[in-house]
């Protein structure tokens, strides 16, 4: 594994798919690399043996949110304007990386200002 910076919940950098590539290797990662470099996580075990575990990060976006009136109402500035970062890492029987999906959701402001 390299890397020393954390990922995780209160990650020193944001959670990226190039980061994530070079944090984690299928089939050599173990949970032991995964919780040096990510942190604690959410984690689910299933009766296989095999674990799910789940990072959430916050990625705010330089956005003019003070500006838009309407969020105020809907939402705090910081909620507003951050997307969600979710990374799950499936881990078979042995603590090994089998995969993995990082996936991210558009903030609320970037949601009310596409149009549907």
């Amino acid at each position: 594994m390299s890397g020393c910076a954390s990922f995780g919940m209160g990650a020193a950098r944001p959670l990226t798919e190039e980061g994530v590539r070079q944090a984690l290797t299928t089939g050599a990662s173990t949970k032991a690399d995964v919780s040096t470099v990510m942190g604690d996580a959410k984690v689910n075990t299933f009766r296989s043996g095999y674990e799910v575990w789940v990072y959430d990060y916050k990625a705010g976006l330089p956005m003019f949110v003070g500006f838009l009136p309407l969020v105020g109402t809907l939402a705090s500035v910081a909620d507003a304007s951050t997307r969600d970062r979710e990374l799950a890492i499936l881990f078979d029987k042995d603590g090994i990386v089998r995969k993995y999906r990082l996936r991210e959701s558009a903030s609320q402001v970037e949601r009310l200002l596409v149009p549907h």
